[in-house]
């Protein structure tokens, strides 16, 4: 959301439905972690290993009356159809109470300003008093607090960033905190506050967050579990909390900083559930209250908890396709912090006085607007709560009387002929109308065409070489209207590959080589179909290679990347960034290409687990 101020009218004009962009051909994964310790290995564990006692204790909570914590699991772990009717009135009317239910409710896609008899977020912040959040003398109400607030995409409010400098104010001398300022350090606080000063904007390495993360560390006993407080015995609670924190550090349980005496927590974590799923505290016959925090760091999550039910797509617009992935959140804001873990850009939020947050810039950018299912909200981007399912889309642009619209195309072919008709979401009938246009310019590979009157491009596709070739409308102003980008759609000249028009991240189906009496179709193969450039730290680089197989036909081939921003700005190709790579290679002709992937020194980006994908885009030669 961005203001226009110089009248302080909001503005919330936003393009393009998020629509998945077709692969044509070949779309290979990349695979790289950038975390120091955030291993594969460790993942495999926590989606196989960890997932069947995870699911028992879902069982477990299941058969329990349930509360804030036990909803936040259960909806981690993907179970629908639950009760919500406890949410509606909140018990306890503290700062501490309230911050449970915004959780909660935003872990299941619901608005927590309307869904119950009062507004809980309202609520929340009228316990801001001096500075910091309900009881002057307690600090664990800060850290939900903030960790709430984060939870809808406000973690840049002054209320927050002043919260987090009280918790930090009152760290101990150990690096730890207690449950309030006078209490000495404990796992669980601890654990919790590393998670809500992450949330607030902390780094990793800054002085705070490394002290704090050595204490739990020096409080790790020697099965590897962690106890409340130094010298006592492990407990699922404290194991559930320190894990689910080094999670949020973008680190590894399993990793080597986190093993003592080979043994790590999630052992001890495990060896504390019962038959019947639900988690001892210490020991068998005590008890289970600590079940809801297991089953959320077993699945390798953390607070605020992501769910399918806050996942969304997300498309960013600037000068070229900054984003376009799936990301979680509440608020539309709320996604772009997801969004630049995923896809590597950097942003800046400020707060206007009396009007709340706003997107200032992303990168070099700024006059950022957004829409939502195409339609333009009239409030702010940190208070609009999304729906389940809905699609955000941001877009750097002049505001506009008339508004910025979403844009599509339609491609249709009949013989030798070829129509491009281009579309806009008309948000008066909620449906997309012919674009009656003249003029309005359309990419088709490298080559630029106009549109006719009608809006449409009309061609006899002989004046195209055989290939795949991505089409689009670019971003363009006509008559005081704004019209965004469209997603790319495909456009096949000459007889295409059989049906192969890849939707996987990974397991690529390859195409086969055609027989040898059809000499007319596109094919080539590309291997293997996943990269692992392994853990690298900034500063280090890796290099690996892939192979494309030719079939029968001369090709001409071209390479874009898409995803995590560390592929797009660091991958090279050939030596060739993504954007400048191509190669042309005769009938069955194989070629192996060298990949090498650099991490800047300076790289202050997603660490842990980047993903990203390349398209390789064929035309005939």
């Amino acid at each position: 959301m961005s203001y226009n101020l110089n009248d302080l009218t909001p503005i919330s004009l936003e393009a393009g439905f998020f629509i998945m962009r077709h692969k044509f051909f070949l779309v290979l994964a990349l695979l790289i972690i950038a975390g120091f310790l955030f291993l594969t290995f460790g993942l495999a564990q926590v989606d196989t290993g960890n997932q069947s006692q995870a699911q028992k204790g879902v069982s477990y909570l299941r058969s329990q009356p349930f509360d804030a914590w036990s909803l936040m699991a259960l909806t981690s772990a993907g179970e629908t159809n639950l009760d919500l009717s406890f949410l509606q009135s909140v018990n306890e009317k503290t700062a501490l109470g309230y911050a449970k239910y915004i959780l909660a409710l935003t872990a299941v896609g619901k608005n927590p300003t309307n869904f119950g008899n009062e507004n809980y977020v309202e609520k929340l912040k009228g316990f801001y008093q001096n500075n910091q959040f309900g009881d002057v003398n307690l600090l664990n109400d800060d850290i939900w607090a903030i960790l709430a607030l984060g939870a809808l995409g406000q973690d840049q409010l002054g209320q927050v960033q002043a919260s987090q400098d009280y918790i930090l104010s009152h760290q101990n001398i150990d690096g730890g905190w207690g449950y309030s300022i006078s209490a000495t350090s404990d796992t669980n606080d601890t654990a919790a506050a590393i998670m809500a000063l992450k949330e607030a904007g902390a780094a990793d390495t800054s002085g705070a967050v490394q002290r704090a993360t050595a204490y739990l560390k020096s409080t790790q006993n020697e099965d590897g579990g962690f106890p409340y407080s130094a010298g006592s015995v492990s407990d699922s609670c404290s194991d559930a909390w320190v894990i689910s924190a080094v999670y949020k550090l973008q680190q590894d349980p399993f990793g080597s900083a986190w093993f003592k005496n080979g043994h790590h927590a999630v052992q001890s974590l495990q060896s504390l559930q019962d038959t019947d799923g639900g988690f001892w505290w210490q020991k068998s016959g005590d008890n289970k209250f600590c079940t809801s925090f297991a089953v959320v760091a077993l699945l390798g999550k953390f607070y605020p908890v992501a769910t399918d039910l806050n996942l969304h797509h997300l498309r960013i617009e600037g000068e070229n396709t900054i984003c376009d992935a799936q990301v979680n959140g509440a608020t539309a804001l709320d996604l772009i912090s997801s969004g630049a873990l995923q896809c590597g850009f950097n942003y800046n939020i400020k707060e206007f006085s009396g009007l709340g947050l706003y997107l200032d810039s992303i990168g070099h950018e700024n006059n950022w607007m957004y829409l939502v299912n195409g339609l333009s909200p009239q409030v702010g981007a940190d208070n609009y709560f999304l729906d389940p399912n809905d699609e955000v889309v941001w877009y750097s642009g002049e505001w506009l009387e008339e508004g910025w619209f979403l844009t599509k195309l339609i491609v249709s072919q009949a013989d030798q002929n070829i129509k491009i008709q281009t579309q806009f979401l008309d948000p008066q009938q909620s449906a997309w109308q012919d674009l009656k246009i003249e003029a309005l310019k359309i990419k088709i590979g490298s080559s630029d065409f106009t549109t006719n009157a009608l809006g449409a491009v009309e061609i006899n596709q002989q004046i195209l070489a055989d290939g795949l070739y991505p089409v689009f409308l670019e971003k363009q102003v006509v008559q005081g209207r704004g019209y965004l980008r469209s997603p790319k759609e495909n456009l096949k000249i000459g007889i295409a590959p059989m049906g192969h028009q890849a939707q996987l991240v990974v397991n690529i189906e390859k195409l086969p080589v055609p027989p040898e009496s059809d000499q007319s179709i596109i094919s080539f193969s590309v291997s293997p179909d996943q990269l692992d450039f392994g853990t690298l730290r900034p500063g280090q680089q890796s290099s690996t290679t892939l192979s494309i197989n030719n079939g029968s036909m001369g090709v001409f081939l071209e390479a874009e990347v898409v995803g995590s921003g560390i592929f797009r700005d660091n991958l090279s190709i050939a030596g060739l960034r993504p954007n400048t790579f191509s190669l042309e290679l005769t009938p069955n002709k194989s070629q192996t290409l060298p990949l090498q992937l650099s991490i800047p020194l300076s790289y202050q980006g997603n660490f842990g687990l980047n993903k990203g994908e390349i398209t390789f885009w064929a035309i005939k030669q």
